[in-house]
């Protein structure tokens, strides 16, 4: 289990930077205390600072030891900071950096830390860098992400982790940790390429009118702790916030933005349960539909996933279960081409347009080009072999090898000059030609993609089965709508508060309105696209997110996948891997694919 979503921070100013980092750290830390006061599980939330690099050209670089100076100056004593980066080598001298005798609770790094260092208790990553690249992400920013004994807390603030990155631009910074997420650290198939979002506003006009919260739960803590707690928010945000003891609500005037939003997050995270009542004071103050189903009654909404059985071991039903990998590109017939590859003026090359009063016409210019490229060399491809390499180079291809990359591309050539080509005007053409051959590839691949994706239902169909260790929990903490459903139906039954990327009209708004009103659908959840925790099955050549998942009042799982009536022909592979899903669940589980408003198929399908 990781610590998701990972709340994001940016400032230009480096101590500025640090210094929110620092609050951050302190306000985990009094949550932890009370995490443990409650559960007897001991948490030190500890930061994990990204200093730069030393230059002799630029003393005024944020090296490891200027960062351990300014925390020494805030009163930080030494031995709480650990460096591990050079020479310094301080986590090589810890037994056990999750002890509650150890006294840690800073490490200052610049590129990585050791090799095989895990401690859970990493929450929050500092990072002063002049970037955040894929490599600092995965070697500092993937060490913050792993949760404490594997186990979701009672405190909302110690089930997420926080980044505070020294930049200028926040969704650079916040585009850069996805892609580093998704490549550097290997995140790659939990699709969580867009689990750090914009924190900027959502658009709505700062409104005068005051938003009142949902009661904090009476056990969660006394109304003293909750008023001093509110003391901690900067002072344009305590200036929105009020706290009537009484009736132990929030009052925030205006829309709450996200930044705001997680401000609050911070500030009462030593308070179990708040984050709900935020959770939905943020969304009243936007305007935000959310469900009126009874949050404290909810059962947990586990949805088994497909899994296929390798070697005796079952596994998540992925890409990797019918692609061998490296894909030999070389084994591949290359012949085709020879139709693709046309030269771009060999139609009009040798031909002058003449008007009626004998004027020679802009065609001229072309032939001149024609006859110009005849005689400028290419010195530098002037071999098969280099030609090949050039082309290449300008290729991705993550799941082939570069040698057989390279010897297919040296066939596809010889296979052009075996029909006339001449090697010069290939590589006089050499950027036609790589986008042909690339083509070519991308074709190949998706063939083979398909007949391994259809081969495999046809030889190994007994191979599919579910277990509980296959499975993902819908919850608040991991739905994070892009869009906020915002119409006026009111949806009773909704999973989560927010209903997210609905439209409030058409024919997938109506569909969720029938689930919403059917009598045997105890919960349903808009299912997003791409999101980590959300339900897909594995298709040729991606993921399929089916729309909806719904819990049914007997406890069997409904997916269902609507299609308008002019593409549901072209589903045929999303219609089968549901078959083969709900197969494989032996009546756990249920897959329709309605279309044309015909609605009466997910009467049939519950039966």
């Amino acid at each position: 289990m990781i610590k998701m979503p990972i709340r994001l921070t940016t400032e230009a100013d480096w101590e500025k930077t640090i210094g929110a980092a620092l609050d951050c750290r302190a306000a985990l830390e009094e949550a932890a205390k009370a995490e443990q006061a409650e559960t007897g599980e001991y948490i030190r939330p500890i930061i994990l600072f990204q200093a730069q690099s030393a230059s002799k050209d630029d003393p005024t670089r944020l090296t490891w030891d200027k960062i351990k100076a300014h925390l020494t100056g805030r009163n930080i004593p030494a031995e709480q900071i650990a460096v591990h980066t050079g020479p310094e080598k301080d986590l090589d001298k810890i037994s056990d950096i999750r002890s509650p005798s150890c006294p840690v609770r800073y490490i200052i790094t610049v590129s990585k830390l050791k090799e095989g260092w895990d401690c859970p208790f990493a929450y929050v990553l500092c990072s002063v860098a002049e970037q955040v690249s894929a490599t600092a992400v995965e070697q500092i920013l993937g060490r913050v992400l792993r949760m404490p004994r594997a186990k979701r807390k009672q405190r909302d603030a110690l089930n997420q982790s926080y980044a505070f990155i020294l930049s200028k631009d926040f969704n650079a910074t916040a585009t850069q940790l996805k892609d580093g997420l998704v490549e550097g650290a290997g995140f790659n198939r939990m699709e969580v390429a867009q689990l750090v979002a914009a924190q900027g506003s959502m658009g709505f006009a700062d409104m005068a009118a005051p938003f009142v919260s949902d009661p904090i739960p009476l056990d969660a803590a006394p109304v003293a702790v909750v008023s001093a707690a509110l003391q901690k928010l900067p002072p344009s945000v305590q200036a929105k916030v009020s706290f009537d003891p009484a009736a132990r609500t929030l009052t925030f005037k205006g829309a709450m933005n996200k930044e705001t939003r997680n401000l609050m997050h911070l500030a009462l995270a030593s308070v179990p349960k708040v984050e709900r009542v935020i959770n939905r004071l943020y969304a009243k103050s936007n305007h935000f539909q959310t469900s009126a189903a009874d949050e404290d009654d909810k059962p947990a909404f586990m949805v088994p996933m497909l899994g296929f059985r390798k070697q005796g071991e079952l596994q998540l039903f992925s890409e990797e279960h019918f692609l061998d990998l490296p894909w030999r590109l070389d084994q591949c017939d290359p012949a085709a081409i020879v139709g693709r590859f046309k030269l771009p003026d060999s139609a009009k090359t040798g031909q002058i347009d003449v008007t009626t009063d004998g004027k020679v016409v802009i065609d001229f210019a072309k032939r001149l080009q024609g006859e110009l490229s005849a005689v400028i060399q290419e010195p530098a491809f002037d071999t098969v072999a280099r030609l090949s390499n050039w082309i290449d180079l300008g290729l991705v291809h993550r799941d082939i090898t570069k040698p057989s990359a390279v010897l297919f591309i040296v066939k596809a050539i010889e296979a052009l000059m075996a029909a006339g080509f001449d090697l010069a005007v290939l590589a006089r053409n050499k950027y036609d030609l790589r986008k042909a051959i690339g083509a070519l590839i991308d074709d190949l691949r998706g063939e083979r993609e398909t007949g391994q994706y259809n081969a495999l239902f046809s030889v190994n169909a007994e191979q599919f089965a579910m277990n509980a260790d296959l499975a993902i929990l819908f919850d608040e903490q991991s739905y994070a709508p892009n869009k906020p459903y915002a119409g006026a139906t009111k949806f009773s039954k909704h999973y989560t508060p927010l209903v997210g990327d609905l439209e409030p009209n058409g024919e997938e708004f109506d569909c969720a309105v029938y689930l919403d009103q059917h009598p045997k659908v105890r919960y349903w959840i808009r299912n997003l696209e791409r999101k980590a925790g959300s339900f897909w099955l594995q298709l040729p050549h991606q993921k399929f997110y089916p729309d909806f998942v719904a819990l049914l009042t007997d406890g069997r799982i409904l997916a269902v996948e609507y299609k308008g009536a002019h593409l549901y022909d072209s589903e045929g592979d999303k219609r089968r891997i549901g078959e083969v899903w709900q197969a494989a669940s032996e009546g756990r589980c249920l897959f329709c694919m309605p279309t044309a408003r015909n609605f009466s198929v997910i009467d049939a399908t519950i039966g």
